[in-house]
């Protein structure tokens, strides 16, 4: 209240000072975020890994494995089992799993579960999950560990994952006779990779289709009540729109064990492979706890096992501290690109939103579809015993766990396989960006506060500039008296202009600056949900598939709220100079926190975000009639079109399909990108209707408002 009611607020210091500097200021700012993010690569500035729970001992036991035999022989059984039987069809082979594990004395289930494509008009898929469970002998089945391994069929574009089904069998058959297991271990084969995952951890959770979730609270919104309302008949024929159901019925589980501990994924398409690659990226960029990330990492040098984590290899160790610094970079930036769009990269990350701590494991050899890495020609040949005793001292250090995994980060970044970032050391970079965002705020609010006090100091200054050579005594007396008297008018006039000042400040009016803002979000809220009703318009009316369909129905609705966002504050009242400047100040206040508020969960989807559109905020300021700035007005409209979230997402994958075939014409390359751009909203928006991914849903209800509004406050005059 202090800003609005005191009149004498515009000649403090520090206010006249931030209005002239606040401007390089917020550059500064900028630049030093991203300087701060980059620095942290060097080894200067981040910190060695080490283990904080104690419990796990890893590698001092003995290991035992001895089934590389057994593995060699179910991988080629299962390869004879696939080419005879299902080399034309994408099924599993249940019959032939349930029969390995049912020798082995295991528990065997198979989880049946349905998806009704949420987009798909109609169309259903169902799938099969195997898995059996081996009792500890030693405690009652109170916890549990998990060893998993997706399906691929040999028509798969992906590299199969035979090896790791056939590891997997191999290490149960060694696992199951021995006697200091206090863990139960559960082996797990999901078909239609990430899909079969996510239904059985929903069915042994007891996640059922049923269940109530925001969309079916929504939902009952239309549903008949007791008041005698009955706003259903509304949506006669539109019962599409209405159905909030979960649209993966993930079935129930005919055998459970007690509460997963943790869980390691298996993705090995052969028994020999050159290195091993740890994923950690789960759903919305959530990661597992560090702990396990360097027990992994820490037992494959104890078994011999070359291991890397995105540009950071285990075998290349340089004294250049400029190399390695850039290696850093490059492994930062890896992981950024990784976390950014909130998708996992393997069956482990669904886990993590379960309190389940996984990785996953993938074999990679010279001609791997990622890439070949440096100097890899030069390593040996991994095999089915090392990765044996290596799945075995991972299984075994967890098996001694006394508590869930608390004590180490669950927030960091990794700048190396064994270096690594705290979120109090990532978190000023974001902070940096946030607080331009804010400092410009301040500035637009103090600029609002008229300087009432100039008066004031012209006469401070006549005064001083006053002869001081008078000395007759009575000269001073009426001197004084005057001065004392204008001294009270100055105070009396002063109070007036406050009074007018708080008049004014109470004139703005809350209901046009706060509707306008409300509808605006209500239109990116109206967005969020839009896909379903362009789907279903696009298969009804013009036969085009989803992707298609949703894809031009959002620009469609981007070309229309464009045309339609400026004027409509010209519907009811225009909002004056100091109205709009206030939208602007929430707006990049709102903008600010959302952006710290996403980092505190996906790191690099805050930032990438923040250095994205704070350059946007920093430009954007309300238009004066007076101002004949023509070009630089013109200019920054264009930045902002340029910057509209469907528009950035699109010319980014044109410029990536540009560096991925360069060999390609411009017109070619533009369709690759637009058809990339196509299918990933469409999988952003079926992964949010799936998964719970929530890159769409903040792209249209946080992002696209706050787009709107810096648009409409560009295409609007004001007079000041």
């Amino acid at each position: 209240m202090g800003l609005l009611s005191d009149p004498e607020y515009g000649s403090v210091k520090w206010v006249r000072i931030l209005k002239k500097i606040h401007s390089p200021l917020c550059f500064v700012f900028y630049v030093a975020a991203i300087a701060w993010f980059f620095t942290l690569a060097h080894r200067e500035f981040n910190n060695e890994t080490y283990f904080s729970e104690n419990a796990l001992l890893p590698g001092l036991v003995t290991n035992e494995f001895n089934g590389e035999q057994s593995a060699n022989q179910f991988f080629n059984e299962l390869l004879q089992e696939l080419e005879e039987k299902y080399e034309d069809s994408d099924e599993m082979p249940i019959p032939w799993l349930v029969g390995k594990m049912s020798q082995m004395h295991l528990e065997v289930y198979t989880h049946n579960f349905t998806l009704n494509y949420p987009l798909g008009q109609g169309q259903v898929y169902k799938g099969t999950n195997v898995y059996g469970i081996l009792r500890a002998p030693r405690t009652s089945s109170l916890e549990a560990l998990v060893v998993t391994a997706p399906y691929r069929s040999l028509s798969n574009h992906q590299k199969g994952t035979a090896a790791g089904i056939a590891l997997m069998l191999a290490f149960a058959q060694f696992a199951r006779p021995q006697k200091y297991w206090a863990k139960d271990i559960i082996f797990l084969i999901t078909e239609h990779e990430q899909l079969g995952m996510q239904a059985w951890l929903e069915a042994y959770h007891g996640l059922q289709r049923e269940s109530s979730s925001f969309y079916t609270s929504l939902g009952s919104f239309w549903q008949p009540s007791t008041s005698g309302l009955d706003l259903g008949k509304f949506a006669k024929g539109f019962e599409w729109i209405t159905d909030h159901s979960k649209c993966l019925d993930p079935g129930t589980l005919k055998g459970r064990s007690g509460s997963i501990q943790a869980a390691i994924n298996l993705e090995f398409h052969t028994p020999k492979f050159k290195y091993i690659e740890v994923k950690v990226e789960g759903l919305n960029g959530q990661l597992p706890n560090l702990d396990l990330v360097n027990l992994v990492h820490k037992l494959c040098v104890k078994s011999g096992i070359h291991h890397s984590y995105k540009n950071s290899y285990s075998w290349i160790r340089t004294r250049n501290k400029m190399d390695e610094w850039v290696n850093g970079i490059w492994t930062m930036l890896g992981m950024v690109s990784a976390q950014i769009a909130g998708v996992p990269n393997g069956n482990h990350g669904l886990f993590h939103r379960f309190g389940i701590e996984s990785v996953t494991l993938e074999g990679r050899d010279i001609d791997d579809p990622a890439g070949m890495a440096p100097r890899v020609q030069s390593l040996s040949y991994g095999n089915f015993y090392r990765l044996g005793i290596t799945l075995e001292s991972i299984l075994r250090s967890l098996n001694n766990l006394l508590e869930r995994f608390h004590q180490s980060y669950f927030f960091y970044m990794l700048a190396a396989t064994n270096r690594f970032i705290s979120i109090g050391q990532y978190m000023p970079s974001l902070c940096l960006l946030c607080g331009a965002m804010l400092l410009r705020a301040l500035s637009l609010w103090v600029t609002l506060q008229k300087d009432v006090d100039d008066n004031t100091d012209k006469k401070d200054s006549k005064d001083k500039g006053d002869s001081k050579s008078e000395t007759d005594e009575k000269d001073e007396d009426k001197q004084q008296d005057q001065k004392e008297k204008n001294e009270e008018k100055d105070k009396t006039k002063l109070e007036h202009e406050g009074k007018d000042r708080k008049e004014t400040d109470i004139s703005f009016s809350i209901v046009n600056m706060g509707g306008n803002y409300l509808l605006i979000h209500l239109f990116g809220y109206g967005v969020m949900n839009s896909p379903l009703l362009f789907s279903h318009i696009g298969s009804t009316y013009f036969d085009q598939p989803s992707e298609v369909s949703v894809y031009y129905g959002l620009i469609a609705t981007s070309v229309l709220l464009i045309l339609i966002t400026p004027f409509l504050l010209k519907v009811r009242s225009t909002l004056s100079f100091e109205e709009l400047s206030i939208v602007n100040i929430l707006l990049l206040i709102e903008l600010s926190t959302a952006c710290l508020a996403i980092g505190m969960h996906n790191y690099p989807l805050g930032l990438c975000l923040a250095v994205l559109y704070t350059p946007l905020a920093l430009i954007v300021g309300v238009v004066d009639t007076d101002s004949r700035s023509g070009f630089c007005l013109f200019l920054k409209r264009i930045i902002c079109l340029i910057l509209h979230p469907l528009f950035v997402v699109s010319l980014g994958l044109i410029i990536y399909s540009r560096i991925l075939f360069p060999e390609e014409t411009l017109l070619s390359m533009i369709g690759r990108g637009r058809d990339a751009a196509m299918q990933a909203v469409m999988f952003s928006i079926v992964d949010s209707l799936i998964y719970g991914n929530w890159l769409f849903n903040v792209g249209a209800t946080v992002i696209l408002p706050t787009w709107l509004l810096f648009w409409q406050i560009l295409c609007n005059r004001v007079t000041a």
